[in-house]
């Protein structure tokens, strides 16, 4: 299914990028979501239905990507649009800063990026994706996290998906638990919390293990890229007493398509439900996925509350 755009009010994107506090009311031209988000909740919640018809005690669970699914572009790496830098990743924004302990001179970020990170992402992203991680040993996570949460704050939030923000909130005020499953650090990932509508303990990313408040070198199995996130997925449903995976997001076949597609054929859920699987902004359908993905395109982004798109790099 793949559906064109059109422009509907959508109250509870205001509160997405808040943090608990009231604001005052904003002037008109809200920000608008896509005519696909009410099918896909309507879709989702008619199974959640089925699901709580057959056993009340059942915990839905909906999982998302977030680089590229619930933030246009990505945490990591910033976005680019025609050529040019509209937000930098915080990847280079941490070495920039003085965060990483490996890059901590002036020239840190370029030979990161034009040195050593090519290099192992040559030899593969199992080596290279844990990396952005390990770069941080010997840092202190306080630090990391509150240096995130500002960047979240000013830059990152202003490009969340209007529609994916919509479809999180409408999700988890009808009691489906949402969590985000990315293959970005979870030293990043984990601090989008202070701008959407999740508990912290609910954002996975690469993890990397903490030792006395302090990042190290080791990672932490699995590794929630490719396949690697039906794992994650199915740790964080084995986690909530009668847990069910009833939706999943994302926006790529290649690191999203595997644990999208698990969702999508999940035998024998209560009352017969099925889970449903969205493709964001996937581009062309990869043989062997048609028949379990819903696919959409989505552009809005949240930045219109600012008045604009805060196109400064940071």
């Amino acid at each position: 299914m793949r559906c064109t755009a059109f422009t509907m009010l959508v109250a509870l994107v205001c509160s997405a990028v808040q943090t608990g506090r009231a604001v005052a009311p904003r002037p008109p031209s809200p920000p608008a979501a896509e005519q696909h988000v009410e099918p896909i909740v309507k879709q989702i919640l008619e199974n959640v239905a089925k699901i709580k018809a057959a056993d009340p005690t059942a915990v839905p669970m909906a999982f998302w990507d977030f680089d590229g699914t619930i933030i246009k572009g990505d945490v990591s790496e910033g976005l680019e649009e025609n050529g040019k830098t509209v937000f930098k990743g915080l990847v280079q924004r941490t070495i920039e800063e003085g965060y990483s302990s490996v890059y901590r001179s002036t020239d840190g970020w370029k030979l990161y990026s034009e040195r050593d990170y090519p290099r192992l992402n040559e030899i593969g992203r199992w080596i290279a994706w844990p990396y952005n991680a390990q770069i941080y040993a010997g840092t202190r996570v306080a630090d990391l996290d509150a240096f995130c949460v500002r960047e979240y704050e000013h830059v990152y939030r202003k490009w969340y998906f209007t529609s994916s923000i919509a479809m999180l909130h409408a999700l988890e005020k009808a009691g489906v638990e949402n969590y985000v499953v990315s293959a970005s650090p979870e030293l990043f990932v984990a601090n989008a919390a202070a701008t959407l509508p999740l508990p912290r303990e609910r954002l996975r990313g690469i993890r990397v293990r903490i030792s006395a408040g302090y990042v190290t070198t080791d990672v932490v199995h699995p590794i929630p890229m490719g396949e690697g996130k039906i794992e994650v997925v199915r740790e964080l449903v084995l986690s909530r007493p009668h847990g069910v995976a009833v939706a999943a997001f994302g926006n790529s076949y290649s690191t999203d398509g595997a644990f999208l597609r698990y969702v999508a054929k999940q035998p024998s859920l209560p009352g017969g439900a099925k889970g449903t699987a969205v493709m964001v902004n996937g581009g062309k359908v990869v043989p062997g996925y048609t028949e379990h993905f819903i696919c959409v395109d989505q552009n809005n982004v949240l930045s219109s509350l600012d008045g604009g798109g805060g196109n400064v790099v940071r």
